[in-house]
């Protein structure tokens, strides 16, 4: 089962009830859940600063996520069993163009998405180094979305979030699914996912929201 790029997009999109909120300042965050609403409170500040170019919007959410989310891990995992079979020069491709990729959905997803709260219901110890911050988003209307799960790891460099799973459906496997699809259909060529996540990153300017395509199971 994988996650709708929709859902996955709204779900961090609902943390900009948060945009009224002051700047977050440089200090790290306290606890894993306050990494997730801290998270939100960025992104709602960028949504709503009118005077940020698109361009610049986005390098914004850029700079927000590539600070919260562990894309080199997030990478590694969606990879699977073929990042053993890779050079490190495909692997720091790869990382960049995931997280290019993934971040480009989602800030073009961004702007349609208002009004909606992120509430946090409580946290429980998943590791020594691991914590589940469970949440939900309540929409203007009272409709809830299905629970958000954050995995946030307490890594060398703070608090950084691993994964993220609606409804019980991770992201990270939900991804880790369609990129092994992508290859497998290519013939095991690792190469042509990098390929196709490129052509996606092009058309996503051309097409908002932007779709994975045909390859990777259109929404």
């Amino acid at each position: 089962m994988r996650v709708p790029r929709a859902v996955l997009a709204s779900v961090v999109a609902g943390m900009v009830s948060s945009a009224l909120q002051p700047a977050v300042g440089a200090a790290a965050p306290a606890d894993p859940a306050s990494l997730v609403t801290e998270l939100g409170a960025q992104l709602g500040q960028v949504l709503s600063d009118r005077t940020l170019s698109p361009v610049a919007q986005k390098e914004r959410f850029h700079a927000i996520l590539d600070a919260d989310f562990d894309f080199p891990v997030i990478s590694r995992f969606v990879l699977g069993r073929y990042w053993q079979g890779s050079n490190d020069a495909f692997h720091r491709e790869f990382v960049s163009v995931f997280e290019d990729y993934v971040i480009q959905s989602l800030s073009a997803r961004f702007a349609v998405y208002s009004g909606d709260s992120i509430r946090v219901m409580g946290t429980h110890s998943e590791s020594e180094h691991s914590t589940i911050v469970s949440t939900t988003i309540v929409h203007p209307d009272g409709t809830s979305q299905p629970n958000v799960d954050w995995r946030v790891q307490d890594k060398s460099a703070g608090l950084k979030i691993a994964d993220v799973s609606v409804a019980g459906v991770s992201m990270a496997v939900s991804y880790r699914e369609q990129i092994a699809a992508v290859i497998d259909r290519d013939g095991g060529q690792v190469a042509s996912v990098i390929s196709t996540l490129r052509e996606k990153i092009d058309n996503s300017t051309r097409h908002v929201p932007p779709a994975m395509g045909r390859k990777f199971g259109a929404q």
